[in-house]
């Protein structure tokens, strides 16, 4: 329980102060807890961003493809499900923070190449090395997210307030189509 209140106080202070802005002091003083006790749990500001980072998912459903759909479906429920949770304001929150400070603190981009973006990539390409040769798939399904994150700039930008859900599936209909006319698949 004391973990969980550590991580959320944590959010609360890096989304309102930055990475560099927030300290271990502040951190134990927002959770009502002793600076051993944040210690105690989390030896480093790192591993405290890093337990942050691991909560990205947890009020997600786990998303998985089904072995009986067809290529086009299965990437269209992918494809939902993956832009629909990397829009949400919380997770937007994060990724800028993570851009604005990574360029004084290479360890934030670090930490979220390992340890945010595993887990959808790993999935797809899993999915996609069913029909392509590894390399291919990997190459390709970081192509797939980066043509569903195309809409992710103005939002991070704050030119935009966010994508509703007619939105996001009108958006990933267009890069699917895009993406399965680039798939060196014989159709």
């Amino acid at each position: 329980m004391k973990q969980k209140t550590i991580v959320e106080a944590a959010e609360r202070l890096f989304l309102a102060n930055g990475y560099s802005g927030t300290t271990m002091d502040a951190v134990a003083l927002e959770a009502g807890v002793t600076k051993q006790t944040v210690y105690r749990y989390f030896p480093s500001k790192v591993s405290l961003f890093t337990a942050l980072l691991g909560r990205f998912d947890e009020d997600e459903t786990e998303f998985f493809f089904s072995s009986e759909g067809d290529l086009a479906e299965e990437l269209r429920l992918y494809g939902v499900a993956f832009l629909t949770r990397h829009m949400r304001s919380r997770n937007l929150a994060l990724f800028r923070l993570m851009l604005s400070e990574s360029k004084h603190s290479s360890e934030l981009g670090d930490l979220f190449r390992f340890h945010a973006q595993p887990y959808w990539l790993g999935k797809l390409t899993l999915f996609l090395s069913q029909y392509l040769p590894e390399q291919e798939a990997k190459a390709y399904a970081h192509m797939y997210n980066a043509m569903l994150l195309s809409k992710r700039t103005p939002l991070l930008m704050r030119r935009e307030e966010g994508m509703t859900a007619e939105q996001i599936r009108n958006h990933v209909d267009f890069s699917l189509q895009l993406f399965l006319h680039g798939l060196p698949l014989d159709r």
